[in-house]
């Protein structure tokens, strides 16, 4: 049988950690872990369908001799790729520096 709580440090114990300045990790919520797995769900989707959608459009700049038809789509595919590419590196370095 698994005990739902941990035992708790004496008091001495948790005073001498805390002087040497280790702390204690606290549990990540279930809430929290839903709502982190779903941002890089969202995040990872922007990043590839940004640059999939950029290579669709470089193919029609291709066929159309190179000559860019609408701009602000590419404008709006790179931001897509860009935020979602910079949001996954953000919560890599955000984990591997606590």
């Amino acid at each position: 049988m698994k005990q739902e709580k941990q035992v708790r440090k004496p008091l001495r114990q948790r005073v001498a950690d805390r002087k040497r300045g280790i702390k204690e990790a606290t549990p990540m919520t279930a809430r929290k872990k839903r709502m982190l797995k779903h941002l890089r769900f969202f995040l990872t989707v922007s990043q590839y369908l940004g640059l999939l959608l950029l290579l669709l459009s470089l193919g029609t700049i291709v066929t159309n001799n190179y000559q860019v038809q609408n701009w602000d789509m590419i404008v709006i595919y790179s931001a897509m790729f860009i935020i979602g590419r910079g949001g996954l590196t953000l919560m890599k370095s955000i984990q591997s520096f606590k």
